[in-house]
């Protein structure tokens, strides 16, 4: 690419920020937030400047912090139900393709914009988050870079522990795909939430009951972010985050999550 096309895509990134910073750096702030793009973190082939902008944002809100300024940033992966991507299939094929990551949903970008503002991302995540990455099996481009490293030695780990047949994870997934009936498949799916929901909200198995509403478990919406994107990987079953929320007990979630399944044909 040349200069002109080069800054073209970076200007209104870097001079916003810029500019924000300048025109209210005399105004303490309760918040600055930066929506930047898990591009920023890997790469993305083809759009080198927008990668290169993105990554200037989170270098931003470092350079904000280290003036004790408020600031955090979140860097999206691909939106799977608003914006270019949503109205683009073909595009977000291509997208998929290259980060190789999770998609989120609106809800979500608003779920976590929401902790931002309101601080929790600070404890958590040094205020910068990155949604969407995951070691997979079509080991996507980025997965060699060496700063990914702590992720890749996890997913190996992982892999060795299964293929030992020690303290193996049980294949949720496979149970759901061989159900033969709806009620085989209703509890395939409560015994896969009966796996994740004691650990994402620090409780005991078998304090948790499949008949009591979820409203009764501090199940909050970034908790319910990483519930929602276990549902989709392990049943392939995409559920808003809301819809999640609302869906009253773990047996009433299994069968919307059954109901919603691609594993399920009959």
């Amino acid at each position: 690419m040349d200069y002109e096309q080069y800054t073209t895509v970076m200007e209104s990134k870097v001079r916003g920020a810029w500019n924000f910073h300048n025109s209210l750096k005399d105004h303490p702030l309760d918040f600055f937030v930066a929506i930047s793009s898990a591009a920023g973190a890997v790469g993305n082939r083809g759009q080198a400047a927008y990668a290169a902008a993105n990554t200037f944002l989170n270098a931003f809100v470092q350079y904000r912090l280290a003036l004790g300024l408020n600031a955090s940033s979140v860097d999206l992966t691909a939106v799977s139900d608003a914006g270019y991507l949503a109205e683009n299939a073909e595009a977000a094929a291509e997208t998929a393709k290259n980060l190789g990551s999770d998609t989120i949903c609106e809800a979500e970008v608003l779920a976590l914009i929401g902790a931002a503002i309101s601080g929790r991302l600070a404890s958590a995540c040094n205020q910068h988050t990155i949604t969407g990455m995951r070691i997979t099996p079509s080991t996507p481009f980025w997965t060699l870079d060496a700063k990914f490293k702590h992720l890749r030695l996890a997913a190996e780990a992982a892999a060795a522990e299964n293929s030992t047949g020690q303290a193996a994870a049980i294949s949720f997934h496979n149970a759901l795909k061989s159900s033969k009936t709806v009620e085989e498949a209703q509890e395939a799916v409560c015994k896969g939430l009966l796996s994740k929901l004691p650990s994402v909200l620090m409780l005991e198995e078998e304090d948790m009951d499949v008949t009591k509403s979820l409203a009764n478990y501090a199940l909050d919406s970034l908790v319910a972010i990483e519930v929602r994107n276990f549902i989709t990987r392990e049943f392939e079953a995409n559920l808003q985050v809301l819809e999640l929320l609302s869906s009253g007990s773990i047996e009433s979630l299994a069968k919307t999550i059954v109901v919603k399944s691609k594993l399920v044909s009959f």
